[in-house]
């Protein structure tokens, strides 16, 4: 894994928050690591860590000061497997919070929400009954934190694994009807099936949006 720096210019936080051989802490002291042992309880409480987790390409109007994803970050994410694994675990983190698991199979199999034949499929988890009940829920703030999971993994290179995520996330809705609301859901799709140039909230499903992503989904058809 080479990763280069442009002249002197210091690497982008994401790749240093993400670093597999030596991570930067936040601003609070917090590692990658650190993160990801928390209890379920401060995953809920505390809200100023999932920025660090899954950024995205565009700045917080909640946070401007949060990491965002550039080119470079970009473009190391989806060459170097290492930094995908790191950006998997804190995925697989985050659906244990919300009662979900990955499950990888060769076989489709209708107990599980799937991303067409990729065998990557996510499935309620054993804690799913009480887990469940930090989102499924009306008005929430985990909503939020659902999108800008969807999204940034699919802008990172987990496409397959966001795309699962937003079926069992539909699936798990439908059995409570009326619970999340159209807008939430909107949000979620939009995050999930969209150009990667186009932000969720973007009203105008037209535009470019960040003109590297644009570059990319004109040159490779998308993610």
């Amino acid at each position: 894994m080479t990763i280069t720096t442009n002249g002197t210019k210091p690497l982008p936080f994401p790749l240093q928050f993400y670093s597999p051989t030596s991570p930067t802490p936040d601003y609070r002291g917090r590692t990658l690591a650190s993160i990801l042992t928390w209890p379920d309880s401060r995953l809920e409480s505390s809200h100023d860590y999932i920025q660090n987790l899954f950024p995205l390409p565009e700045r917080s109007p909640v946070n401007p000061s949060a990491p965002v994803i550039d080119e470079q970050t970009f473009t190391t994410f989806r060459s170097c497997p290492e930094f995908q694994n790191q950006l998997r675990s804190s995925l697989r983190r985050m659906l244990s919070f919300y009662g979900f698991e990955i499950v990888e199979t060769t076989n489709g199999s209708n107990n599980h929400r799937s991303n067409g034949g990729s065998g990557i499929h996510i499935q309620p988890a054993k804690n799913f009954p009480s887990a469940s009940q930090n989102w499924l829920t009306r008005f929430d703030h985990n909503h939020l934190r659902i999108t800008r999971i969807i999204r940034s993994c699919r802008v990172l290179g987990l496409g397959d694994e966001a795309l699962a995520f937003h079926s069992a996330l539909v699936h798990a809705a439908e059995q409570k009807r009326g619970v999340i609301s159209p807008k939430t859901l909107m949000f979620w799709r939009r995050a999930a099936e969209r150009p990667l140039y186009l932000a969720p909230e973007d009203e105008e499903d037209e535009g470019r949006g960040k003109e590297w992503l644009y570059r990319f989904e004109d040159g490779k058809g998308g993610d």
